[in-house]
């Protein structure tokens, strides 16, 4: 494994604050699930969305 691949590694368990798009509050998403699109659950209305909807 090269030094590239473990940081990108690293930066890849961090996350971001993502906006639901039912409520409208913010809450912070592991950004693999961003940049896999993979649904992801709003911890205060329980609303199911994407960041990229079909």
């Amino acid at each position: 494994m090269s030094l590239l691949d473990a940081l990108k590694m690293f930066s890849d368990t961090s996350s971001a604050n993502v906006t639901c798009p039912k409520c409208n509050k913010v809450s912070p998403q592991s950004r693999q699930k961003l940049n896999k699109n993979i649904t992801m659950i709003c911890p205060h209305c329980g609303h199911y969305f994407r960041k990229n909807e079909d």
